[in-house]
């Protein structure tokens, strides 16, 4: 007889799958397209990664609000989609960075996605009470962001920075929680898998680009 743990163990072996897709198909677009400079210079000088982020946000609200909802492939699809997005976008830390530091970051990121994970997964602590929390340690970043395009301050964006990412590595051990309470929420396992992979994603971004601001090596 199949237990819920093993249930538990098989989804979330699946998540985290779905999520090393998922930032494989995020660097590795980010790098191909680096491998043309000509043509990276051509989509940032020209604005168009404007339109990038547009799809962005529309497929992160769409996978954010219905992904319950989806079917599986529909719900696959979409992911790999904004992965994909996403490393257009991304395309230009490879212009700037060092790839060693970049890999060096994406490694320490791993190891912290990896521990809070397993902290929000064991733990029997509510992380939930965290939510309101979090949710205003988010707007607050989104001020500053939108304060310092004004002020153009070094210390500001720094501080920014750090705020950043405490949120978003509590944030993982929240999503880890949250993704256990709403294992019957769904319709179907796949769903499921996706909607884990893209928030654990979310956070491996944000603390990835953040890690990259302090502790990347530019060429």
């Amino acid at each position: 007889m199949i237990s819920l743990l093993d249930v538990r163990n098989t989804i979330f072996s699946k998540i985290f799958i779905w999520l090393g897709i998922g930032l494989l198909v995020t660097f590795g677009t980010g790098y191909a397209m680096q491998l043309n400079e000509p043509l990276l210079y051509s989509f940032f000088s020209n604005s168009y990664y404007i339109f990038v982020w547009i799809a962005e946000i529309v497929i992160a609200i769409i996978l954010s609000i219905k992904l319950r909802k989806l079917s599986g492939p529909v719900a696959k699809i979409l992911y790999l989609v904004y992965a994909a997005l996403t490393g257009i976008t991304f395309s230009s830390i490879f212009i700037v960075y060092d790839l060693g530091s970049i890999m060096f970051v994406f490694g320490v990121t791993a190891v912290i996605l990896l521990l809070l994970g397993y902290y929000g997964y064991k733990t029997n602590t509510d992380l939930t009470k965290l939510g309101t929390f979090l949710l205003i340690g988010i707007l607050s970043i989104i001020l500053l962001c939108v304060i310092n395009v004004f002020v153009d301050s070094t210390v500001l964006d720094t501080g920014t920075t750090f705020l950043s990412l405490a949120i978003f590595t509590i944030y993982i051990a929240y999503d880890v929680q949250m993704i256990k309470r709403r294992m019957y929420s769904f319709e179907n396992e796949e769903s499921l898998a996706i909607y884990g992979a893209f928030e654990l994603y979310l956070d491996f971004i944000n603390i990835f680009i953040d890690l990259l601001k302090l502790l990347g090596k530019e060429k």
